[in-house]
C-alpha cells in the first residue's frame, strides 16, 4: 500500500459563489487515524466530499492511493459514511443495511445473494453487532445503530474509511464505546481513518493526528497541539472550554492552559 493515503493538494472549493475552502494541503499516511475539527460552516463535510470526488474543487488536486477520488472509488478503496443517512426511517433490517455499503463493487439492481450476505455478516461481526442482523434497523439504539452504519461503510473491504460526524446524536458513552472500536479496528486491519467530528477534547485520546479546518487549515498535527486555547480561539472566533478525556480519571475535565494539563 502506498505511504500516502490521501493528497490534498492547494484545494479551493466555490460553493454558491462563496469560497468554502482556501488553499487547503493535507497529507494523510497510510494507516493513520485522523480527526478533523472546526465550527459549523466551515469546511469539514465539503473537504470529505472533495476527496471522495463528489463535489470538484475550483482549484488544486486531490489523490488517494495515487488515484483519482473516482478511481479509488470505483474499486471499493474508500469507505464513506455521511452525515445523515436516513436508513431509520426505512422498514429494513440491519443485514440489509450493511449490504447497502457493498452497493459500489456489486449490483444494485439485483438481488442480494449469498455472497453479499456473508461479507455484510463478517463486517457486523467486526462491530459486534451479528446478533442483531436480522432485527429491524429503526429498532436499535443510537449507539448500536451507529455500529451497523460503520459496518455498512466497511463492507467493500475499504483501505480507507472517510466518517463525517459518525456520533452525532449519540450519548457521551456510545460516543466514547464507538471511538474505541475504531481505533481497535484500524490497529487490528491497518486501513486508514478521516472521521469529522465536534468532540474536540475526547477525540484527541485517540487520534494520530488533528486537522483543525475553518474554510482554511489552521493547524495539522499532534493532537495535543490541537488542544492549544489560542488556535481554538482562532478556530472558532471565540474562547472556547475543552472538555478533555483522561485514561487515568473517571471522567472528564475542562483544559484552559495546556501547560497545566
Amino acid at each position: 500500500m502506498p505511504a500516502t493515503a490521501i493528497s490534498v493538494e492547494g484545494v479551493t472549493v466555490a460553493l454558491n459563489g462563496r469560497v468554502v475552502l482556501d488553499n487547503v494541503s493535507l497529507g494523510v499516511k497510510s494507516g493513520e487515524f485522523w480527526g478533523i475539527i472546526g465550527p459549523n460552516g466551515g469546511g469539514k463535510t465539503t473537504l470529505l466530499r472533495t476527496i471522495i470526488g463528489v463535489i470538484k474543487p475550483k482549484r488544486g488536486h486531490v489523490s488517494i492511493l495515487g488515484l483519482s477520488p473516482k478511481e479509488a472509488v470505483k474499486r471499493g478503496l474508500v469507505g464513506y459514511l455521511p452525515q445523515k443517512m436516513g436508513t431509520k426511517d426505512f422498514p429494513l433490517s440491519v443485514l440489509d443495511v450493511v449490504m447497502i455499503g457493498g452497493c459500489s463493487r456489486f449490483n444494485f439492481f439485483k438481488p442480494f445473494g449469498p455472497r453479499q450476505q456473508d461479507e455484510a455478516m463478517r463486517a457486523l461481526e467486526m462491530v459486534e453487532m451479528v446478533e442483531k442482523a436480522h432485527d429491524p434497523f429503526p429498532n436499535l439504539s443510537g449507539g448500536e445503530q451507529q455500529r451497523v452504519l460503520i459496518a455498512m461503510a466497511l463492507v467493500s473491504q475499504p483501505q480507507i474509511v472517510l466518517l463525517d460526524e459518525p456520533s452525532t446524536g449519540v450519548d457521551v458513552v456510545a460516543q466514547e464505546g464507538f471511538y474505541e472500536v475504531m481505533k481497535g479496528l484500524k490497529e487490528r486491519l491497518g486501513f486508514t481513518v478521516l472521521m469529522v467530528t465536534h468532540d474536540v477534547g475526547v477525540i484527541s485520546h485517540f487520534v494520530d493526528r488533528i486537522a483543525c479546518l475553518n474554510v482554511t487549515l489552521h493547524y495539522a498535527g499532534d493532537p495535543r497541539g490541537a488542544l492549544d486555547c489560542r488556535l481554538l480561539e482562532e478556530l472558532y472566533g471565540e474562547p472556547v472550554d475543552v472538555f478533555v478525556h483522561h485514561p487515568q480519571c473517571k471522567g472528564c475535565h475542562i483544559v484552559r492552559d495546556l501547560k497545566k494539563w
